[in-house]
């Protein structure tokens, strides 16, 4: 079933062009349908459902007689809109008005918070002792490749990540303010992870905790929940999750997950931090990440791109083509 948004203004360019752009966003929960008058909306809604409207100020107030639609937005255009309505600038980035009504939707979701995953998720997690490994590279690389076959989220739970350096931008919200806004019992969590999402062509990107000791005091209960939720509240398909020892919990998240790609080297150093970790693993009774493990021993890169949306083309991206062929990835 489609989820609409329908985008009501006089303007009719400025309504198609923006629910051209929304059609055109994998990521955003709903398929766009553009009107220039009232009329419009009215004889669509006897043949299906608008669930969110974006009305022009200029025709609000409004009767929609025999409407059913659950969110009305208004798209404000003069700064003395003062109506008893939920309202949206309209003249700003499309990017930007986009996460504005998700945020809106995030904070009351009502009907639309029906909105459900189409599988179950398949987590993969990404954790090597050692260090300067391509750990980062290799989970964005496959991460970007999955995203090719259905929703993925990639989330960085590194100390120092330094995301917000390689993609060229700061983020405004990022993984400790999804964790406030579960912690605090709030619906719509699936409205508000897509509205602070980043992407790299299209694999999301939850930008990551500023803050090391934030990062520290996540309890491993709270990493599951979170998990959890994105699991039975969102639409995504694959959680790959960058870890880290700075992580509560690391082995009872590995546990997690169906998937595990492991970090090493030739050289002696590498060897040894893999064995103790290995032993450790056996000693603590985790023999089955052991299982879901593969080690991955890369060659000599002669090159990595710059740009992180390059990756997925590159000689890493070879090698991760050939892990994405085996079970239980071939099967999905």
């Amino acid at each position: 079933m489609n989820h609409i948004l329908a985008v009501c203004d006089t303007e009719e360019i400025y309504a198609s062009k923006l629910a051209e752009y929304i059609n055109q966003k994998e990521s955003f929960p709903f398929q766009a349908r553009s009107f220039s008058t009232i009329e419009k909306v009215t004889d669509f809604c006897k043949k299906q459902q608008i669930e969110v409207l974006l009305i022009s100020e200029k025709m609000y107030p409004l009767e929609l007689k025999d409407c059913d639609i659950d969110k009305l937005f208004v798209l404000q255009e003069s700064e003395f809109f003062q109506e008893d309505a939920k309202a949206i600038w309209k003249y700003q980035s499309c990017e930007t008005l986009l996460k504005e009504i998700l945020m809106l939707l995030a904070k009351e979701p009502g009907k639309t918070a029906h909105i459900r995953r189409r599988q179950g998720l398949f987590v993969t997690g990404f954790y090597s002792p050692v260090k300067r490994s391509l750990q980062t590279s290799f989970a964005l690389t496959m991460g970007q490749l999955l995203a090719k076959r259905g929703k993925t989220l990639y989330v960085n739970m590194e100390a120092c990540s330094g995301l917000s350096r390689l993609l060229g931008k700061e983020f405004s919200h990022d993984l400790s303010d999804l964790l406030y806004y579960l912690q605090n019992g709030k619906d719509g969590i699936g409205y508000y992870l897509s509205s602070i999402t980043e992407q790299i062509g299209n694999l999301e990107i939850l930008p990551p905790m500023r803050c090391q000791m934030d990062l520290i005091s996540i309890s491993i209960r709270e990493w599951l929940q979170l998990f959890y939720e994105i699991e039975v509240c969102t639409e995504y398909e694959y959680l790959l999750l960058d870890l880290s020892d700075s992580v509560q919990g690391l082995f009872d998240l590995l546990q997690h997950c169906d998937r595990i790609f492991t970090m090493t080297a030739e050289d002696g150093v590498a060897m040894a931090k893999i064995d103790q970790y290995e032993k450790m693993l056996q000693q603590c009774q985790y023999e089955e990440i052991l299982k879901k493990t593969s080690k991955c021993k890369f060659p000599q890169m002669s090159y990595l791109p710059k740009q992180l949306e390059r990756l997925s083309a590159g000689e890493l991206a070879e090698i991760a083509k050939e892990y994405l062929k085996e079970e239980p990835y071939a099967k999905r």
